[in-house]
């Protein structure tokens, strides 16, 4: 009886070994959940960065496609090639009609000023873009107006125009009509281990205006 008792017990070098291979397994179960978890939030991180880019991008595109370009009216319309260091970082300021709220409970009109263009923190490594939004009726466009970051970790914003021969890179206030089309690029990065960097890219045309170029094109 007392041999039937010792043969159904472990030993201590079982003991031993059936608690290593616990150890092990546990702990290789804990390295494949932290691995899971990082994997996992590391797409959500770029997703989300990926998304917002993509709506900011929609949200130029909305305000070029609604711009107001009215020939009765001095319609504001200017482009900037400029720089943020070594990064592309233009500018683009024009009026385009909204219903969208800027200052709620207070007056404003469909008619907005709207520009965007790329500041840089003191305390971030990567550029905001930026959205100014005057929902006033001045006589002059001035630098009111309300401010929204619409994207974050912008590596470079890009606004191309096409005059009816060729893409240029800027629009002056002063020049004498309209482009067809604009050509948007924003290229965001995700801080991620490995980074991922997007670029993003939309066309907007206006079909029913002649840009300057075109017109003297044709006269010629």
């Amino acid at each position: 009886m007392s041999c039937r008792q010792q043969q159904s017990g472990l030993t201590l070098v079982e003991l031993i070994v059936a608690t290593t291979l616990t150890t092990l397994v546990a702990g290789s179960t804990v390295g494949i959940l932290r691995s899971t978890a990082a994997a996992r939030n590391r797409a959500q991180t770029q997703l989300a960065l990926q998304q917002q880019a993509r709506a900011a991008v929609l949200a130029i595109a909305t305000a070029l496609a609604n711009a107001d370009r009215y020939p009765d009216r001095d319609a504001l319309f200017e482009g900037l090639d400029d720089w943020l260091g070594e990064m592309p970082a233009d500018r683009i300021r024009f009026f385009t009609l909204s219903t969208r709220k800027v200052r709620w409970g207070q007056p404003e009109s469909n008619l907005k000023e709207c520009e965007f263009y790329l500041a840089q923190p003191p305390d971030k490594p990567f550029a905001l873009l930026m959205r100014r939004t005057d929902p006033t009726r001045n006589e002059t466009p001035d630098d009111g107006g309300v401010l929204e970051c619409i994207a974050e970790n912008v590596l470079g914003l890009n606004f191309a125009y096409h005059d009816g021969i060729g893409w240029c890179e800027d629009w002056p206030q002063d020049t004498n009509g309209w482009p067809l089309a604009v050509c948007i690029e924003l290229a965001v990065l995700a801080e991620t281990e490995p980074p991922k960097l997007w670029t993003i890219s939309r066309v907007v045309s206006f079909p029913h205006r002649k840009a300057e170029n075109q017109e003297q094109s044709e006269e010629e």
